[in-house]
């Protein structure tokens, strides 16, 4: 590809991402983008059909470069590969600052959730194997749901906490979470008594 393409089109994202930071997403308008990163509307409309179209790779390349940084580190142990984690995302920060801090790109927390989730439950998988654990959907929402919120509350923070500080607090709870797993085969079984769903609580209400 010419240099000079690959140059204008990352100087567009990087314009879009400066914008994030400045204002919500639907009060950026395509010329503050090219006003921004000093192109014409016409190069603009070269690489992406709207600006609609620009926040979907954005967020779609960073969520690949992510995942394919996640296989990275997969193998190792849970509080190295959790610093490493967190080091990524320090070393992106006005990326990720942004994106997961602001009100104005939802899509991307959901995607970033998504991502997470598959990489938990691979590691549910290489814990207690391919059969699924009893509530397993429960289980991991609850696991990706504080990982993911500890993130967005340490990137809000500004990094109070060092990678490794958060890789030994983090990574030390997901690692005893996980070797809980085994012990969570057998389903729930709710006494006779106890009710168990919305309709049985409204019945004896």
């Amino acid at each position: 590809m010419d240099r000079r393409v690959v140059k204008s089109r990352q100087a567009i994202r990087d314009a879009f991402v400066a914008l994030m930071k400045e204002k919500d997403f639907d009060h950026i308008t395509v010329q503050d983008i090219t006003d921004r990163a000093n192109v014409s509307r016409k190069t603009f409309y070269l690489h992406f059909l709207d600006k609609y179209d620009l926040l979907d790779r954005v967020i779609e390349d960073a969520i690949r470069e992510m995942d394919e940084f996640g296989q990275c580190v997969c193998d190792l142990d849970w509080v190295p590969a959790t610093e490493q984690c967190f080091q990524y995302l320090a070393d992106r920060y006005d990326f990720f600052g942004t994106m997961l801090t602001q009100a104005g790109a939802p899509y991307f927390r959901r995607r970033y959730v998504e991502s997470c989730m598959t990489s938990f439950r691979e590691e549910i998988r290489k814990v207690v194997g391919r059969h699924p654990l009893p509530e397993e959907d429960a289980i991991l929402q609850f696991v990706v749901h504080a990982y993911v919120g500890t993130v967005e509350w340490w990137l809000q923070q500004g990094m109070p906490y060092s990678p490794k500080v958060m890789a030994d607090r983090v990574g030390r709870m997901l690692e005893a979470v996980y070797a809980q797993l085994p012990s969570l085969r057998q389903p729930v079984h709710a006494g006779e008594n106890s009710p168990t769903s919305l309709a049985q609580l409204e019945a004896g209400a």
